[in-house]
């Protein structure tokens, strides 16, 4: 049997909002004329640091992100669609 997969895009697709997670995020172009806003995205995440290049003790750190959404795109690469 034969796969059939489906041809991929040469585009991403662009979106102004999407739902995520039970909130609904707007990129911030959206909403720059309002006072209230719902573009805003914030992550907490670990990651092994270390304090020179050639220092071999690497240290587990929590960064912090905070920022917004520009832009909300769908890429499309045949039978897998994701969203970034």
């Amino acid at each position: 049997m034969q796969h059939m997969s489906m041809p991929l895009t040469l585009k991403a697709r662009s979106y102004q909002a999407m739902h995520v997670f039970d909130n609904h995020i707007h990129i911030i172009s959206v909403e720059e004329h309002l006072t209230t806003f719902n573009n805003g995205v914030a992550i907490i995440f670990e990651q092994q640091c270390r304090s020179k290049l050639n220092d071999q003790r690497f240290i587990l750190a929590k960064l912090e992100y905070v920022g917004w959404v520009e832009e909300i795109l769908e890429l499309n690469y045949g039978i897998l669609k994701t969203i970034v």
